[in-house]
């Protein structure tokens, strides 16, 4: 009997083993066999962690970024001084002028190559003595790009710097405190009174389990195509308003998510996330006019507000109510507060619209402006940045 049973546990032992390793082959396979088929965009390989700014463009990094779900392909340089660039030197030369372009991914140019983003052909268009530098950084809120001015950017002397404002994301982002991008955690800015009140990124060591393991997930493509595929359906869940779902990232308040900027009935978070957006602008401009620096502020249309058809479907896809959304409202708002402090502000939403008539401006699987969008961006700054030259010589 005691045979018997030490036969069936070694047997049970046995089948245990053989079964792990199938698995194991099984995994092993499927990672292998994804890695020439499945081909995710790795932003993170040129990203790290930064103590003032959550996190920046690692200097010197090269990439080939390749998203086959969204049908991206294109390379990134970062040069020395941690931008997607040419060479720079820090020091600007004589009798050269600078334009400087702050901005997200839409700056940074997801999907684009050297060449093609609206920060390169206005620097073509321009003479020979203006350098258009790019500053965009991927994920990036206001608070952050005018962090990185105040302890970077300045220090190349600008005469002109574009702030490039993307009202779908940039007051979320501004309002949010939790990790978005790889290692770093956002600083975040909350109105305190009249001031702003900073409350610095989170280390890496004191990173939350959920964040290491968004880590480690990006370095094996099948626990990334199994994890997107499990962020989907919670997505989809959570379209359906699910008062027993816990969400995550920009969903995790349903007053401060992608389509807050646009809700007409407003709300604590987003009101929030205002203040600081505005407190922000403010200490940019002045920032601006200490380095005698002249300052416009490009609000860059976004898809949802260019395609009424794709934003349509898009609404009915997440369950949003139509009477609630206005998709002029933050650019009222904004242009309001603009012109009450003298800033100039150009939110070009009429030439987009008429120029969608004719091409697309968004890649098909992808929402970030593809080379025809940066093409009229650059058509549409270059008088702009050349009249803020010509003003800021007459100063």
């Amino acid at each position: 009997m005691a045979r018997n049973h030490s036969l069936s546990s070694s047997t049970g032992r046995a089948n245990a083993i053989l079964l792990l390793v199938t698995v194991f082959v099984l995994a092993v396979a499927a990672e292998l066999t994804l890695r020439l088929v499945y081909h995710p965009e790795f932003l993170g390989s040129v990203i790290h962690y930064d103590p003032v700014l959550g996190w920046s463009l690692e200097p010197n990094a090269s990439l080939v970024s390749v998203d086959s779900q969204r049908g991206l392909r294109y390379r990134i340089d970062v040069n020395s001084l941690g931008l997607r660039d040419r060479k720079l030197a820090l020091e600007k030369p004589r009798d050269t002028r600078r334009v400087l372009i702050l901005g997200d991914s839409f700056v940074f140019g997801v999907g684009l190559n050297g060449g093609e983003r609206f920060s390169d052909l206005l620097d073509r268009s321009l003479p020979d003595h203006v350098e258009v530098i790019n500053g965009g950084v991927p994920g990036w809120g206001t608070d952050q790009e005018m962090l990185f001015y105040e302890s970077s950017l300045r220090r190349l002397r600008p005469d002109v710097v574009v702030l490039a404002f993307l009202g779908q994301n940039d007051v979320v982002n501004n309002g949010l405190r939790g990790p978005l991008i790889e290692v770093g955690t956002k600083p975040r800015f909350v109105c305190d009174g009249e001031t702003l009140r900073l409350e610095p990124p989170t280390p890496p060591t004191r990173l939350s389990f959920s964040a290491r393991a968004r880590r480690t997930l990006r370095k094996s493509r099948l626990l990334l195509w199994v994890k997107r595929r499990f962020d989907m359906r919670e997505y989809q869940h959570h379209a359906v308003e699910d008062p027993r779902f816990v969400t995550h990232g920009y969903e995790a308040n349903r007053h401060l998510s992608h389509w807050s900027v646009y809700d007409v009935r407003g709300g604590e978070a987003i009101d929030g996330a205002w203040c600081v957006t505005e407190r922000v602008l403010e200490r940019l401009a002045a920032d601006c006019r200490e380095d005698s620096a002249e300052l416009v502020v490009l609000a860059f249309p976004a898809q949802i507000e260019v395609d009424e058809p794709w934003r349509a479907e898009m609404m009915k896809r997440t369950g949003v109510d139509p009477i609630h959304m206005d998709f002029a409202r933050p650019y009222q708002r904004l242009a309001a507060f603009c012109a009450a402090r003298g800033i100039e502000y150009h939110y070009p939403i009429e030439e987009f619209r008429a120029a969608a008539q004719k091409e697309p401006l968004y890649f098909e699987h992808d929402a970030h402006p593809n080379v025809a969008a940066n093409a009229l961006v650059a058509e549409l700054l270059r008088d702009v940045v050349a009249s803020s030259l010509d003003h800021h010589a007459r100063r």
